[in-house]
């Protein structure tokens, strides 16, 4: 089983390169907005294969992705103050050059990859919610993932904050620190993205790249309206068991856990299975770590990392027969972060 800090890996890279676009440098009249990403990972880290199910194979797998754009909103949010709003990128993604790692040739895998990522802005560039869901249907490799992120107090996103990220060499714009990354302006209302994977040793952009996304633009469409993701409840009653949580165990080295505590009312996204194990942990504040995974990666390319450092409060897990959730909620119950995986 792998990670959602794993599969954050290979969605980063796709926003990476969506942001980028969305603010883009193409100099027009007209407003425009991504509309269809393309191109090719070479999935050379370990993470980058596991982020996929493809733990069993060797890291050099071949990523070719053909994925459409819009933007979304949603006006079923019964905690909302306003309408969440977002992205979502979906479309086929195909494996090949995949090799086990007894050897014996190789093979390839068809999946389609589905990735939804809302915000409520409580007023320009505050965010007050974030959701991110990613569902990843490629048979047995399959995976489905959802965060949710509560800012209290709300976060500071304000807009264009990658161009100070980049520096422009011979009319193509080049990361100044973290993994190489290049964008260049195509004709035709098109942005080329070129560069290397987080965590990439061989790759530096001039003998290796590892990245290459096209994104293509459009006029700008309506919205499309759809649901927020499942709602996170507050679970009652629910008593530790002998038995630990392994759903999500590999979050846990997220945070400074203590010893375990007594938390009855969890949180959870809704479901009817039945509880098969659940423990909490008392956060150490002393030496407290913030919660950034690719922090460093995203702010060099002026992306939001959606990072907070826990100050106190609770964290949980527990599994029922089919998924595993894990939130983390401060001293007074309420949720601040909450992981779920199918």
């Amino acid at each position: 089983m792998f990670t959602l800090a794993e599969l954050l890996v290979f969605v980063i890279v796709l926003f990476s390169t969506f942001t980028l676009g969305n603010e883009p440098a193409i100099k027009s009249e007209e407003t425009l907005e991504i509309s269809h990403l393309s191109g090719t990972i070479i999935l050379s880290t370990r993470s980058a294969m596991d982020s996929l199910g493809l733990d069993d194979f060797k890291q050099g797998a071949v990523a070719t992705l053909e994925l459409d754009s819009h933007t979304v909103l949603s006006n079923n949010c019964n905690i909302c103050t306003n309408a969440p709003v977002g992205i979502q990128l979906q479309g086929n993604v195909n494996i090949t050059d995949l090799e086990t790692k007894e050897g014996g040739g190789t093979g390839r895998v068809e999946g389609k990859l589905n990735i939804i990522h809302l915000r409520e802005y409580i007023q320009e560039d505050m965010i007050s919610r974030e959701w991110l869901t990613v569902d990843w249907d490629a048979a047995e490799y399959s995976s489905h993932s959802e965060v949710i992120i509560v800012h209290d107090p709300p976060k500071w996103m304000p807009q264009n904050r990658y161009q100070a990220s980049f520096i422009p060499i011979d009319g193509i714009e080049e990361s100044r620190s973290g993994p190489w990354l290049s964008v260049e302006e195509l004709i035709g209302n098109a942005l080329n993205v070129r560069g290397c994977l987080p965590d990439s040793f061989n790759c530096n952009g001039t003998n290796r790249q590892e990245i290459n996304l096209t994104s293509i633009f459009s006029e700008v469409n309506p919205s499309i309206e759809i649901n927020v993701p499942n709602e996170w409840v507050l679970f009652t009653g629910v008593s530790s068991t002998n038995e630990t949580p392994v759903m999500t165990s590999g979050l846990r080295g997220l945070l400074n856990v203590g010893e375990v505590t007594i938390q009855e009312n969890i949180w959870c996204p809704i479901s009817d299975e039945e509880i098969t194990a659940s423990k909490s942990w008392q956060i150490v504040e002393e030496g407290g770590v913030t919660i950034a995974p690719m922090s460093i990666w995203l702010d060099a390319l002026g992306l939001p990392s959606s990072s907070f450092t826990p100050s106190g409060g609770i964290w949980s897990e527990v599994d029922f027969e089919n998924t595993g959730c894990a939130s983390f909620s401060n001293e007074r119950g309420e949720l601040l972060l909450g992981i779920a995986i199918h």
